[in-house]
Formats: structure tokens, C-alpha cells, sequence
């Protein structure tokens, strides 16, 4: 089909390093799927979240943070260069999703079907292990909310507070880490060669690159603690929010068992 053909060539297009290929491309995207949206189908609309509006998405939490690997899945380079990609995919990733959510709201009726695929992919992003990209994920999963939350039946609520608890879960700050000393265990050795067998002319120098990282392994242990300490606040005033938007018996049963998957009660 030529429409879905230009449809993926506008994802890709979104984030060409050029600001206004990349704006554009975004704006003639949705505009164009706001517009024409009545006219699909649900297995086109599948087709559309699956081939051209998720990878968007894939492509942002691969640039952003491919490995996961650093403190907080923060940068720690200062490279300007660097920090004006970020800037700029934070940028089009929060537009991006808002601009999902709002498509699936107007198109509703159609593609609620879809929901757990929506839930998934911003739970993807409360996830990880990146305070910025759980913010961004959780600003956009407070929007699907209280713009489709009157639509929902108690199925849906459902699959909402599952998908939460799911986050939740996954979210939760682990300190066995540091509790347990194992930080203290992973100093490197240097060429394979252990502290204890370097020669003793050499065991000051040993010593003040095991304190090293000992300290660096506890600074992103601590780092990675207080990320997901950070999420879990956010996770809770979203369940507050829930609370107002289904105030009836079922969900609140439901919000009182996602509260209790963050040992709150």
C-alpha cells in the first residue's frame, strides 16, 4: 500500500539529525494519520503501532542509552555535541508519545484493542533504568489517562494497573547490592593479575586502584538505587491519579493491589 509506504518512510524520518527534516517529518506523519485515521481498519492500525509508530521509539532508547551500562543510564561524557543529541531526541521522544496517545484517544473506539500494546511500550520507558526516560514515559501514561480514562471499562482498568504493578516490580530499588558488601568484591585486576600477587613495590598503587573502584561501584550502585527510589514516587502519584479517575469499587480494589506491590500497605 503506497500510504503505508510513505507512512514508514516519515518514521524514519523523524529523526533525521536535521531539525527541520525531523520536525516536519513528525507533523506530516500524525497530521496525516489524524486525518486519514477513520479510513483504517483495526489489523491496519496494528500494522501502523507495529511497523511505523514503535520503532520510533526503539530507535530513541537505543540512542539514548544503548547499554544501560552507565549511572542512572545517564551520559557521563560532557561532550556538547553529545548533550545536544540528548537534548534533541528527549525532545522528539516526548512529543513523539504524546502524539501517540492523543491518536489513540481520537481513534479509540477503534484501536482499544491495541491498549496493552500502548500500556507496554510506556511501560518500556518507566522501566528503565534512566530518571529522565521514566518521566517522559510516566508524563505520557498520566496523559492516556485522564484523556481515556472515562472510556475505559473494568477490563481495561485491568490491564492498566497490571501494566503498573509490572513497572512497579521491575522498579524496585535493590540495595542487596551494597547491603551485602559485594561492591567491595569487584575491584579489576590488572592484566589478570590479582592485588595479592603484584609485587609489594607495587601494592600502594594496587591498593589506591581497588579503593578507586570500589567507590565507583558503590557511586552507581547508590546512583542506580535512588533512579528507581525516584520512579517509584512517581509510580505512586500515578496510582493516586487512578484512584480519582475510577472511583468505583472494582478499581479501587484493583489500585489498592498495585499499592500493595510497592509494600505500602
Amino acid at each position: 500500500m503506497l500510504l503505508f509506504a510513505n507512512l514508514a518512510g516519515l518514521s524514519e524520518l523523524t529523526f533525521d539529525l536535521r531539525p527541520e527534516i525531523r520536525k516536519s517529518a513528525l507533523q506530516v506523519l500524525f497530521d496525516t494519520l489524524r486525518n486519514h485515521g477513520h479510513l483504517f481498519s483495526l489489523p491496519l492500525w496494528e500494522k501502523v503501532f507495529d511497523s511505523v509508530l514503535f520503532p520510533i521509539f526503539d530507535y530513541v532508547r537505543h540512542a539514548i542509552d544503548p547499554s544501560g551500562s552507565s549511572p542512572q543510564g545517564q551520559n557521563v561524557g560532557n561532550d556538547p555535541a553529545e548533550l545536544d543529541q540528548d537534548a534533541w531526541l528527549y525532545e522528539t521522544c516526548t512529543l513523539a508519545l504524546q502524539l501517540v496517545v492523543d491518536l489513540f484517544v481520537k481513534f479509540y473506539d477503534t484501536v482499544n484493542p491495541l491498549l496493552k500494546k500502548v500500556l507496554l511500550l510506556l511501560t518500556s520507558f518507566i522501566k528503565r533504568p534512566h530518571q529522565s526516560l521514566a518521566g517522559i514515559g510516566i508524563a505520557a501514561f498520566v496523559r492516556l489517562m485522564s484523556s481515556a480514562g472515562s472510556m475505559f471499562v473494568d477490563e481495561k482498568w485491568l490491564e492498566v494497573v497490571l501494566s503498573l504493578k509490572e513497572a512497579a516490580t521491575e522498579t524496585l530499588p535493590d540495595f542487596t547490592y551494597v547491603s551485602s558488601g559485594a561492591y567491595l568484591e569487584n575491584a579489576p585486576t590488572e592484566n589478570g593479575v590479582s592485588a595479592d600477587n603484584r609485587e609489594d613495590e607495587s601494592q600502594p598503587l594496587a591498593d589506591d586502584n581497588e579503593e578507586s573502584s570500589r567507590s565507583r561501584n558503590l557511586y552507581f550502585a547508590i546512583g542506580d538505587a535512588k533512579c528507581r527510589a525516584a520512579v517509584q514516587l512517581l509510580l505512586i502519584q500515578v496510582c493516586r491519579l487512578l484512584l480519582l479517575l475510577c472511583p468505583d469499587t472494582y478499581c479501587f480494589l484493583r489500585a489498592l493491589i498495585f499499592l500493595n506491590s510497592l509494600n505500602l500497605l
